[in-house]
């Protein structure tokens, strides 16, 4: 919850904090309301924060059938990706990195 709302150590921050800074340098009136509007933001997703880890339970309560293979087919496909990827896909990953600089 604290990525998605931009808090300092993680990388919305960055961008949220450049933003402000820079409308601060040009219209600190647009700025306060930019503020004002992060601030709300940031309260409503605590405000969701805490009813959905101190709320009151709905819905059935019990234990779940699911199957665990997309979880399984995930994990496998991230760990032959981690020590093998296909030449083309590094081909393009080595484009983008020189197009990145």
């Amino acid at each position: 919850m604290a990525a998605i709302a931009g808090l300092p150590p993680f990388g919305l921050f960055m961008s949220e904090f450049l933003v402000v800074s820079s409308t601060f340098a040009r219209s600190p009136v647009l700025a306060i309301l930019c503020v004002f509007g992060l601030l709300v933001a940031f309260s409503a997703l605590m405000l969701r924060l805490g009813r959905v880890a101190f709320g009151q339970v709905r819905g059935p309560i019990g234990p779940v059938n699911a199957s665990y293979v997309p979880m399984f087919a995930h994990l496998a496909l991230v760990l032959v990706a981690g020590i093998w990827l296909p030449a083309p896909v590094v081909a393009w990953f080595q484009h983008v990195a020189k197009l990145l600089g």
